[in-house]
């Protein structure tokens, strides 16, 4: 698994279109050749959804229904395992997406009650 440090950007840059298909150089790094997200759209770390399920967590057992610590795992060890804890490369509203779905697996929330726990 690579880092990303700045010591592995690469100084060349390759063209490439960003989410409004206007074409932008994209710095990427040499090591393992992921491209560096040049948006606005920044990723979050994986605490951030950490800090998301267990706002969840404590307003659904309010409500009578119990979300059990194998199922943070499990939520987190999928978004870890689709990639989503690398900020380098991935986009906030990515993340987003697929850490609903994750979460909409194993739990049962519906996803405008999710968003407002995202945003």
């Amino acid at each position: 698994m690579c880092l990303h440090d700045s010591t592995h950007d690469s100084r060349l840059r390759d063209w490439l279109p960003s989410s409004n298909n206007i074409l932008k150089l994209h710095p990427y790094c040499s090591k393992c050749g992921s491209v560096k997200n040049v948006s606005s759209d920044k990723g979050k770390k994986a605490g951030y959804f950490v800090n998301v399920l267990g706002m969840l967590k404590k307003d659904l057992e309010k409500r009578g229904y119990k979300i059990s610590k194998i199922q943070i795992r499990l939520i987190m060890h999928e978004f870890e395992k689709r990639g989503l804890n690398d900020t380098y490369s991935v986009s906030f509203s990515l993340q987003v997406k697929e850490f609903m779905n994750i979460v909409r697996k194993f739990v049962p929330v519906s996803e405008e009650k999710l968003k407002a726990y995202l945003y």
